[in-house]
């Protein structure tokens, strides 16, 4: 059996409903297979709602710019289940997903199957890192916090982003109770790293601080970013603080990735104080090279198509800001989405904006119908079609589009335009 059609034969909670997880049964199963999360030297754990992908991307590249081997572990997947797992840049190549899958095999069917997608790639990292002797291994949280098979690992620092509405079905309905579950990253004596959160969420993490006899450390207390100019490729900055003092160029669209931003140098600043060796011409570099898909990317220049994998509120409201660097009222919408999001903020602010909004199927068991969107879209939209995919709707739209528009895809990390 190959590689994917193994994974594909797990259970995968980004396909399914539920929310079964017991993080006391996977370890006992890492434990079983020589506890490669216990070997791994300086991992830094990325939980939070919104950013934490582009944090983990910022800050994979600083490190990587000052000389380190670097294990980025990240989900979902845009395209191939491969872009997961990275040393420096780089993606496990199928053969060694197999060979560490295939290592696994005995151990997961003496348990029946039961452990997860997620689980046998988050231990496929383990493995991986460990067998290329990575420096530093970032792990981003796949969903929550506190339960996730990310969270196995003990970190030299627990990193926390944007905490908002997401996935509320599993974490809770109320930001108190979604916090929590971030919260459960944070371990005894280990410093946490956050920006400034709403009122509620940001109580629950002092809470949670004062009881693992930690401290906080505020991303904007160690530096200050000041935008000199910004486009639709990304803004150039000024950055001043602990670090140094320098400018940069940020390849990432949008004032909500400077507060990414000062998570990651938060983050580079404390590794510093721990003895690391962090030079800021090189984070300089790292800033200008840092790579990351999916986020009002440009995946075609005639026409002009972008891709946002925006899928929540916060994640919406920034898209809606980013367009006006579309400098276009010419813009066409293809959505599709989850049945469990929340995406009336895109619905009410963002569907109006378009000429034309096509709707189409994520190619998930757990999408919502095209159709259901339809229904409660057709009161912000008046020009609504269908059709069966992504590829076909850039097909009816570049038939009829002019010179001077743009294609936005967005609602999913499944809408990735393959092809």
């Amino acid at each position: 059996m190959n590689p994917e059609k193994f994974l594909d034969s797990l259970i995968d909670y980004e396909k399914r409903h539920g929310y079964n997880y017991s993080l006391k049964k996977y370890v006992k199963f890492l434990l079983r297979i020589d506890a490669p999360h216990r070997k791994l030297k300086n991992t830094i754990l990325i939980g939070g709602t919104k950013g934490k992908g582009s944090t983990a991307a910022i800050l994979n590249s600083c490190l990587i710019a000052n000389g380190y081997r670097v294990g980025l572990y990240t989900s979902p997947h845009l395209e191939k289940v491969y872009e997961r797992i990275k040393v420096n840049n780089i993606n496990i190549s199928r053969k060694q997903l197999g060979t560490h899958i295939d290592y696994m095999k005995p151990h997961i069917r003496k348990e029946r199957g039961i452990r997860t997608f997620f689980e046998v790639l988050t231990t496929v990292a383990f493995l991986y890192f460990l067998k290329k002797k990575t420096d530093f291994s970032i792990f981003e949280v796949g969903l929550g916090g506190r339960l996730d098979a990310t969270n196995a690992t003990t970190p030299l620092v627990s990193v926390i982003t944007k905490i908002g509405y997401d996935h509320t079905q599993s974490l809770g309905n109320t930001l108190s109770q979604i916090a929590q579950e971030k919260a459960g990253i944070i371990k005894k004596g280990i410093r946490l790293i956050t920006t400034h959160q709403r009122p509620s969420a940001a109580k629950v993490l002092k809470k949670i601080v004062n009881l693992r006899r930690t401290s906080i450390i505020f991303a904007e207390d160690k530096h200050t970013i000041n935008v000199m100019k910004e486009s639709i490729r990304g803004s150039h900055v000024r950055i001043t603080g602990e670090i140094g003092t320098f400018n940069a160029f940020l390849p990432l669209t949008g004032t909500h990735q400077i507060e990414n931003l000062l998570i990651a140098l938060a983050v580079l600043s404390e590794l510093k104080t721990m003895g690391f060796h962090i030079e800021p011409i090189a984070v300089k570099r790292g800033i200008q090279r840092t790579e990351l898909h999916g986020r009002f990317e440009i995946v075609s220049h005639k026409p002009l198509i972008i891709y946002d994998c925006a899928h929540n509120q916060d994640s919406f409201e920034a898209l809606d800001r980013n367009l006006a660097f579309l400098k276009t009222r010419n813009v066409f919408l293809i959505f599709g989405c989850k049945k469990n999001k929340t995406i009336g903020y895109c619905l009410q602010n963002i569907f109006p904006q378009a000429r034309e909004v096509v709707l189409v199927p994520i190619g998930n068991p757990l999408g919502m119908d095209p159709s259901d969107v339809y229904k409660i879209a057709k009161k912000y939209q008046k020009n609504l079609i269908i059709e069966p995919s992504v590829k076909q709707a850039v097909r009816h739209l570049k038939a009829k589009i002019c010179k001077n528009s743009a294609i936005v895809i967005t609602g999913s990390f499944y809408l990735w335009p393959k092809g």
